[in-house]
C-alpha cells in the first residue's frame, strides 16, 4: 500500500481511539459521581433474620374464681384435753370456745367431741346491751345466799340392766347443793374391775350414767368400752374419790 493511502487510515484510527477514550472517561466520571451520590444517601438494611416476627397475643379476660372456703377450724378432743389447754393451743379465750359450741359447762368435754375454734372471734353476734332504768331495791331482813355454797353429795342411785352389756349402766346423782369435779374418781366392783373418771363435773341435782359398753361420751353419759357385762345381782358397787376415800356404795338388786 502506498504512503498516501495509509495516512487517512491512520487518521481514522486516531479519531476512533480518541472517541473511545473520551467515552471511557465520560462513563468513569459518571460512575464516580453516582457512587458519591449513592454514598450520600444513608440507607439501613435490616437483615431478614432480625425482622420483628412476634405474633400479637390475644388479650384473655381474667376470670373471677372464688377462693375455696376451708370452713371453720375444728379441734377433736383427745384424752387429757381440757378447754384450758385447747385455749392456750389456739390462743383463743375459753369463753369464746364455750360460746361458739354452746357448751353448758366449760369443765365437761368428751374424747372424740369436735369443737369449733373461733379464730378471730365467735360467729354468734353478741346481744346489744340496752339501758335498763334502775329500780329502787328495798332491803330485806334475810341475806341472799350465794349459789353453790352447799355441800356436794354424790350417790349411786341405781344399776341398770345388770348382766346385759348393751343396757348395763351405773347411775350417779348429785343430791347436794354444789357441783363437784369427778376427775380421777373410781368406780369399783368386787372382781377388780375399775372405771376411772376423766375431767367430768357432776352438777347439783343432775345425774350421770356410766355405761359398760362402748359409745361416744357426753356431759350426762360416759362409756366404759368393755366387751362383757360387769355387774351381777348382789354385788357391791363402790365409788371412791381421787384420794381413795369411799364416797358411796350400792348393792346390785
Amino acid at each position: 500500500m502506498s504512503a498516501r493511502k495509509m495516512i487517512p487510515f491512520l487518521l481514522l484510527n486516531i479519531v476512533v481511539s480518541a472517541v473511545v477514550v473520551l467515552a471511557i472517561l465520560y462513563l468513569w466520571d459518571n460512575r464516580e459521581g453516582g457512587s458519591e451520590t449513592a454514598a450520600s444517601i444513608p440507607t439501613t438494611i435490616t437483615p431478614a433474620f432480625l425482622q420483628n416476627t412476634a405474633v400479637p397475643q390475644l388479650d384473655i379476660a381474667p376470670t373471677n374464681t372464688p377462693e375455696p372456703d376451708d370452713g371453720p377450724l375444728i379441734h377433736t378432743v383427745q384424752a387429757g384435753d381440757t378447754l384450758g389447754n385447747i385455749s392456750q393451743l389456739y390462743d383463743v379465750p375459753v369463753e369464746a370456745i364455750v360460746a361458739e359450741n354452746g357448751l353448758p359447762n366449760e369443765n365437761i368435754i368428751s374424747v372424740g367431741q369436735q369443737l369449733i375454734i373461733p379464730i378471730g372471734g365467735t360467729s354468734t353476734p353478741e346481744p346489744v346491751a340496752t339501758a335498763v332504768p334502775e329500780e329502787a331495791v328495798l332491803p330485806t331482813p334475810i341475806a341472799t345466799q350465794p349459789v353453790g355454797v352447799g355441800e356436794a353429795v354424790v350417790e349411786i342411785t341405781a344399776v341398770i340392766g345388770p348382766g346385759q352389756l348393751s343396757d348395763e349402766a351405773v347411775l350417779l346423782t348429785n343430791t347436794g347443793e354444789s357441783p363437784i369435779a369427778l376427775q380421777n374418781w373410781t368406780l369399783l366392783d368386787a372382781d377388780g374391775h375399775e372405771y376411772r373418771f376423766g375431767q367430768v363435773t357432776l352438777f347439783a341435782g343432775s345425774d350421770l350414767r356410766i355405761n359398760t359398753t362402748s359409745g361416744i361420751s357426753s356431759p350426762t353419759a360416759l362409756f366404759w368400752a368393755l366387751n362383757e357385762a360387769v355387774w351381777t345381782s348382789g354385788e357391791a358397787v363402790t365409788l371412791q374419790d381421787s384420794t381413795g376415800t369411799v364416797r358411796a356404795t350400792f348393792t346390785v338388786p
